[in-house]
């Protein structure tokens, strides 16, 4: 593929090695918000990471063009990585550059790493580094594989999933370092062609609740026309059928998917989406958060980080535990269906729910601090910085 494949346009003629910021954090806007879902907890991570190491980056926050012709592509003729940015941001991000010292341009998810290689032709020796939510083409393959009616008509479609592998491989050819969020993922980027490349082990934020939990209630909380998420939950209900006793609560939407589980599985009980205080109110009477992954999904389950910090035992796959720090001696991972049915029952007619508790509590102080991670990080980009 060519840069004029991207309807690249030289600014300037002038290749010589800019003076640049400290650092530039660049990001889609709602990825800041305090609250949310795992993008909005990936992103603040990898920002307090970052500023752990040392740097105080400028943030550039992206939002997708508005004028009509590019809502109108987005909407009918879709394709990968395209109008995701008003034109006036790889100004912004180079303006940013020029005026500053020799650090790193941070790119926040796939959507900001889809300007590497704009940014990469008009400066060629910036340093960019792709902090990664997970490789986007396994949503993709496993949406197609487990669940392909929720998946978006485009994305059916074979020239999409070639389109996007194409561009996937283009925008790590640009890239100097890459930071995951679980291991395999590393092997994820190195299949796509990334050099350098840093597994980040998931933090955790201890927010522990007042526990009153209800023997024989566990839950969960997930987007339920993911994939992997309604794949693994349908898994787990039907092998609940032939248990009596054990109530799933699950939170999240979209409710008709909800309604339609909580119609067809006796043992569950969809409670639609929760405030956050609500959440946690209801979590609190549960014996176990369940997180049912039973394929290697894109990233980490963030949701387990929540749990943890909780305080709740996390029932799940090494596929659901994916990028934690995990002692399988306080709480055992479930390699079938059948084995997390089992710990289920366990722990969810225990008469010692504190000890569980106390076992979620060993995982989650084997979490780095941000500090910790912030340590990784530095060394990891001087070491890269070096090999240039």
């Amino acid at each position: 593929m060519t840069q004029q494949a991207f309807g690249f346009v030289r600014i300037s003629d002038s290749h010589e090695l800019p003076t640049m910021t400290e650092s530039v954090f660049v990001t889609p806007k709602g990825y800041l918000e305090p609250h949310g879902g795992g993008v909005q907890w990936c992103t603040n991570e990898y920002l307090s990471s970052i500023k752990a190491a040392g740097w105080m980056p400028e943030i550039v926050a992206t939002v997708p063009p508005r004028d009509i012709l590019s809502r109108i592509t987005r909407r009918f003729f879709p394709q990968p990585y395209k109008r995701l940015h008003r034109r006036d941001v790889l100004s912004e991000i180079l303006q940013k550059v020029d005026r500053g010292t020799n650090g790193w341009i941070f790119l926040n998810n796939t959507e900001s790493a889809a300007l590497a290689p704009q940014l990469r032709f008009y400066r060629p020796n910036i340093r960019l580094c792709f902090l990664s939510h997970g490789v986007e083409v396994t949503d993709v393959v496993n949406n197609l594989r487990l669940a392909p009616h929720t998946t978006p008509s485009a994305q059916r479609k074979s020239r999409w999933l070639g389109d996007l592998l194409k561009k996937e491989i283009y925008m790590r050819n640009a890239l100097d370092a890459v930071i995951c969020i679980s291991e395999q993922d590393v092997a994820f980027e190195h299949w796509l062609g990334s050099q350098s490349v840093l597994f980040l082990p998931r933090q955790v934020t201890l927010a522990p609740l007042e526990l009153s939990p209800i023997k024989m209630r566990v839950g969960t909380v997930g987007t339920l026309n993911h994939g992997p998420n309604l794949h693994g939950l349908r898994l787990f209900a039907e092998a609940l059928q032939d248990l009596d006793g054990i109530e799933l609560r699950v939170v999240g939407g979209p409710e008709s998917i909800g309604m339609a589980l909580q119609s067809e599985f006796k043992s569950i009980r969809y409670l639609g989406g929760l405030s956050d205080e609500k959440l946690r109110v209801e979590a609190a009477t549960w014996c176990a958060f369940i997180n049912p992954i039973f394929c290697y999904a894109r990233g980490a389950s963030t949701k387990v980080a929540t749990a943890l910090g909780w305080g709740l035992p996390v029932i799940t796959t090494p596929h659901g535990a994916r990028g934690y720090r995990w002692d399988q001696q306080a709480l055992p991972l479930a390699k079938s269906v059948s084995e997390m049915l089992n710990i289920t029952k366990q722990i969810a007619s225990s008469d010692d729910a504190q000890n569980w508790s106390i076992r979620a509590k060993v995982i989650a102080n084997l979490a780095p601090s941000p500090s910790e991670s912030g340590v990784l990080l530095l060394n990891f980009l001087e070491s890269v910085s070096r090999e240039r």
